[in-house]
């Protein structure tokens, strides 16, 4: 007689709706590198989220000047920690009037455009390589 397989419990998570874009000092290298640049901010979001946990501590967004080319944004909804969340909410939201993307954008954009200058670069070598 074979044991039912019991499921696999996944921590609890909450689902985020996220929206990323480049950031201006990249818009020259992103015309230029011959892909699609809406491809390049998919690709670097989709690296970027691939090992990253929410940690617990709150990130204030980066100053720095995203593109204004909108057509370019990458948009999509993450499941994150739960209790993650929660501990955000309650030290820097408490009255939960903030966007959810609001109180984790800090710790996540920075690596999304990390990915992109990482990808421009792969692009730029192999196409000196095949030059």
């Amino acid at each position: 007689m074979v044991s039912p397989t019991r499921p696999r419990r996944s921590p609890a998570t909450r689902k985020i709706d996220i929206r990323v874009n480049a950031l201006e000092r990249q818009e020259e290298a992103l015309i230029d590198c011959g892909v699609d640049p809406a491809h390049v901010v998919r690709a670097a979001l989709r690296r970027a989220v691939k090992n990253w946990e929410l940690g617990p501590d709150f990130v204030a967004p980066s100053e720095e000047q995203r593109t204004r080319i909108t057509d370019w944004r990458a948009r999509t909804s993450l499941a994150v920690d739960a209790g993650a969340v929660t501990a955000l909410l309650r030290a820097h939201d408490p009255l939960d009037v903030l966007s959810k993307w609001t109180l984790i954008r800090g710790q996540l954009e920075p690596r999304v455009w990390a990915e992109i200058d990482a990808i421009l670069d792969e692009i730029a070598k192999r196409a000196t390589y095949s030059a």
